[in-house]
């Protein structure tokens, strides 16, 4: 029976722990996505000065890839920045988490040594796997959304790029 009860603590901190990396996987992504974007959203405005020595009848035309680019690099700021947001739990528990750090900001020593003692797996619990695991999912999504978004931007750059070039 020990033994069992040993290989489940070690089994939940491995998923757990798999979570965490998962999550800070995503955080990375993120992360590097949010800084090209943010470069590339900059230079754009640089395209504004050109589309304007352009002559009157091809200015539409320049001027609404442009705008699409523009609006599909925002749509991807947006989602790729909700995956860095930081997650609170939205369940009330009655309880309080080792793994949570709220739960552990005002706790006492007093406390600290009551709840090791109570969980007796060094306080990875199922509810704080699977709180992970939502908060993992959720910006699985948003990394998801992101990256498919940035195909219409890449396109409507490319759009606008053969338009200033060629007419």
């Amino acid at each position: 029976m020990n033994e069992n009860n040993e290989s489940l603590k070690e089994q939940k901190k491995l998923s757990l722990e798999l979570i965490l990396n998962q999550i800070t996987s995503f955080d990375n992504k993120a992360s590097i996505i949010v800084s090209i974007l943010g470069i590339v959203f900059a230079l754009s405005f640089t395209v504004i000065e050109i589309i304007s020595s352009k002559s009157n009848q091809i200015k539409p035309y320049i001027f609404s890839s442009f705008l699409l680019f523009l609006v599909s690099i925002i749509a991807t700021l947006t989602f790729s920045v909700l995956v860095l947001l930081p997650k609170n739990r939205k369940s009330k528990i009655n309880h309080k988490s080792l793994t949570y750090y709220k739960d552990l900001k005002d706790i006492t020593n007093d406390e600290y040594i009551r709840l090791f003692k109570e969980n007796g797996d060094c306080g990875v619990s199922i509810e704080q796997i699977n709180q992970n695991a939502r908060i993992c999912s959720f910006k699985h999504l948003m990394l998801k959304i992101s990256i498919v978004l940035m195909m219409p931007m890449v396109l409507f750059f490319l759009l606008t790029t053969v338009l200033i070039i060629w007419l």
